[in-house]
């Protein structure tokens, strides 16, 4: 279905543009295009986009609605097989979801499952979003050092991708550690590549976010530059 390709490709454009609520019409138009053509792996693709749109958006309930209805479909419907990229895909965003939900154990179970799918399949795209997410469940619960090694891996594939979304994700999460170890400099180097790649990506809101950010930390470097004698 060359039209259906097409829709979401333009719907996964918006996404990583950071349009999401274009992105959101894009995808559930796509959601009943599949289900008007009863196309089943194509059903699962779009639940699945959905539910990542939904996550970013904050609606995380949504999210895992639309999430486990994409692994419903895939599993019963065997519309791939279990070593499939759709497979992978789920595992990864039920972890989000578990994420979010404070489950920290499960979400880093998953996360191993799915990365091992992903490297066995060579899907390097889903391999760093696996390895993004360690770094979350690592740093959330303050191993850091583990979650600056799972950055690193994610920038590291989307650096050979030439991803300049991911790049801004992984580099802000490498920022957020260097701001919670208090090495300001560090800190200031990796937001203000993360806020470069960002606008080369056209993700407007993540680079606001990423320059206010850069305002504090500078903010914070010349308090403590200030010397009391001075006064």
């Amino acid at each position: 279905m060359d039209q259906a390709q097409a829709l979401n490709e333009h719907a996964c454009s918006l996404w990583q543009s950071g349009k999401l609520t274009a992105a959101q019409a894009a995808f559930e138009q796509l959601l009943n295009l599949a289900q008007s053509h009863r196309c089943i792996a194509l059903e699962a693709t779009a639940w699945n986009n959905l539910a990542v749109v939904f996550r970013e958006q904050g609606e995380s309930a949504r999210a895992a609605v639309c999430q486990q209805q994409s692994l419903r479909i895939t599993l019963r419907h065997n519309a791939v097989d279990s070593s499939s990229e759709m497979v992978s895909q789920n595992l990864t965003n039920l972890a989000n979801d578990a994420i979010l939900a404070g489950d920290f154990r499960l979400a880093d179970r998953l996360l191993m499952s799915a990365l091992e799918l992903d490297v066995r399949s060579g899907n390097s795209a889903d391999e760093a979003a696996d390895w993004g997410g360690l770094g979350i469940v690592s740093y959330l619960t303050g191993r850091f050092y583990r979650a600056r090694r799972a950055f690193t891996k994610a920038r590291q594939i989307h650096e050979r991708l030439e991803d300049d979304r991911g790049l801004g994700c992984d580099l802000g999460h490498l920022g957020q550690i260097s701001l919670v170890e208090e090495d300001l400099p560090s800190a200031r180097r990796f937001f203000e590549r993360s806020m470069l790649h960002f606008e080369c990506a056209g993700c407007r809101e993540e680079a606001q976010r990423t320059r206010r950010t850069l305002r504090e930390i500078a903010a914070r470097q010349r308090v403590a530059g200030f010397c009391p004698i001075r006064n």
